[in-house]
């Protein structure tokens, strides 16, 4: 009895750590909750991810035991145009970021790209894109950062990139004038990693980048594959089950 009990634990053991590592680095499903990616996106879709094609993380934590993080090698690098998943980097004025809490958004800027939005219309690096209908209010243009990209830093800089330093780890302080990060008088500030500017489909109803920033790297868990089941409040959405995300 013992040992058929034994059998099945180790069976049921290998199975939960199979499908945490199947979830955590291969696929994920995600549930779109608002309409900021329509008409791409519904309310009510669900979407599977791949989580590997960006380069699969392992979990931070398996039964709630912290455990290190490996990254594997990725298959693309990310690309303009196409629909990611990443967790939330936080409020314009929040620096600490909240795990768990994941968004879909179109990726338009990769690091050291410029944006802008300009008279309707999304401009990638002096082109126009047509990801998007026209754009209410103009925006930028903003360089997306980059790692090894240098800010200067003094008092007039210092509150827009404040909240970004932070995110990125260092602590920032002014005395007398000067500014300090990381203790240290500082007159320049080097970005620590690469970032991705990233917009709603639905621009004019979206929070995004416009809003609270840029996108670390390592906080994007992988690119929106199809549409494997959407439900409006009133019924089945038949038509878009299998639907492949572009």
């Amino acid at each position: 009895m013992w040992r058929r009990t034994k059998d099945l634990l180790i069976v049921l053991f290998a199975t939960l750590l199979f499908a945490a590592g199947l979830k955590s680095c291969i696929v994920d499903a995600y549930k779109i909750p608002s309409a900021s990616m329509e008409p791409s996106l519904l309310p009510g879709d669900f979407l599977l991810v791949n989580k590997f094609i960006y380069g699969a993380r392992t979990p931070r934590k398996l039964l709630y035991v912290p455990l290190p993080v490996v990254q594997f090698p990725a298959l693309q690098s990310v690309q303009r145009g196409q629909v990611i998943v990443f967790e939330f980097p936080g409020e314009p004025d929040e620096t600490i970021i909240i795990r768990n809490l994941f968004m879909v958004k179109r990726c338009v800027g990769l690091p050291g790209d410029t944006v802008a939005i300009l008279n309707g219309s999304v401009i990638i690096n002096g082109a126009r894109t047509d990801f998007f209908p026209i754009a209410a209010q103009e925006f930028g243009p903003v360089v997306v950062p980059k790692k090894g990209m240098v800010y200067s830093v003094n008092a007039e800089t210092l509150p827009h990139l404040r909240v970004f330093i932070l995110r990125e780890g260092s602590t920032v302080e002014t005395k007398e004038g000067k500014v300090f990060i990381d203790g240290a008088e500082s007159s320049t500030y080097t970005v620590k990693r690469d970032y991705y500017f990233v917009l709603g489909d639905n621009i004019n109803n979206s929070a995004d980048s416009r809003t609270w920033g840029f996108v670390p790297e390592e906080h994007i868990v992988g690119k929106a594959m199809l549409v494997y089941w959407s439900r409006s409040e009133e019924s089945i959405r038949w038509d878009r089950i299998g639907s492949i995300i572009h």
